[in-house]
Formats: C-alpha cells, structure tokens, sequence
C-alpha cells in the first residue's frame, strides 16, 4: 500500500521523535511538500495579521510569527524524517553532520574575513560588495555542494535488508519494494 499525502504528514508528526528505523521517499518527499504548503499559509498570514512585522531588523520574507513558529515546531520532525529517509536509502544519516562545514567555514573562515571589512552601506563601493562575495562565496558553495549531495541521497530508492541495508528492518514491504 502507497502511502498518501495526510498518511505521510500523520507519520511525519507522529514519529517526529523517532530517529531510527526507514522513511519511504513518498513519505519524506510528501511531508516535505506539506512543509512548503504550510510555509505559504504561514507567510501568507503574517502579511495578513502582522504587515511590515520586522523582527531582525531588516525586512525580510518569511520571518512573521506564525512562520517562525511553525518551522521551530517541524524542526524535530524534519531532522528525525531526514534520518529515517537516509537510513532507508541505505546511508548513515551521520552524514547529515556535512552541514556543519559549511557553518564552520563561515564562522571561522568568513568570520575572520568579514571582520576586517568595514560596514555595508548605501554608499559601498563595488570593491567592498566584491570583498564581502569573495569571503562569502567558499561557505555558499561547501553549502550548495552539501545540499546537492543530500538531494540525490534523499532521491535514491529504498534499499532492502537483503540488498545490504543494516537500517532496513528484516521484513519488506510492497511500499519499500516499489520505493
């Protein structure tokens, strides 16, 4: 049995603290459409109830109360489906842990650069917005490449016990079989 859209968003909630055992891609890939969905509602209602609403500073989509609640309370379910979905694919989900390069890089590495760059301003040079790009540019891309690699791993197929999956559990489903 194919799992369904409100299947997917129901086991996506109600495992949100079960970061062993396997995740389907219908189920992953459902729940995180249901992720994007509810990103809309809620970016939608904060221009609705709370126009203009700046909570950093400076203005910016997506950053409303209802949308930063929401993504702090699917973080958790989020990072446990991601786990599961790798461990379905046949790979540790250890490998999740590739998202700290990119930060550390930023912090240590861009950190120290943007440091001794002066402020942005209206008034900036091309040669500052370049400076800012060139210390910026080697944490995008660590995290253009991370992102790209988890794409294709949360792409592969279910793998089964009996094709060398130490995640997978002993008995397969049709849903894994056809995965």
């Amino acid at each position: 049995m194919r799992m369904t859209f409100a299947d997917s968003v129901k086991s996506g909630l109600k495992n949100w603290s079960n970061f062993k055992g396997t995740a389907t891609r219908t189920e992953f890939w459902y729940f995180y459409l249901f992720t994007v969905l509810l990103n809309m509602v809620t970016t939608t209602l904060d221009s609705i109830v709370a126009p203009g609403t700046d909570l950093s500073g400076a203005a910016m989509a997506g950053a409303g109360p209802f949308y930063l609640l929401t993504n702090i309370a699917l973080v958790l379910p989020n990072l446990s489906l991601a786990f599961r979905r790798f461990h379905d694919a046949g790979v540790s989900a250890k490998w999740l842990l590739l998202w700290a390069v990119p930060i550390l890089v930023l912090i240590f590495g861009g950190g120290l650069a943007l440091a001794d760059l002066p402020p942005l301003s209206e008034n900036s040079s091309e040669a500052d917005l370049s400076a800012y790009a060139q210390a910026l540019a080697p944490s995008i891309l660590l995290a253009m490449a991370v992102g790209i690699f988890q794409f294709v791993i949360n792409l592969r197929p279910s793998k089964s016990k009996a094709q060398g999956n130490k995640y997978a559990s002993g008995v397969e489903t049709e849903t894994s079989a056809t995965e």
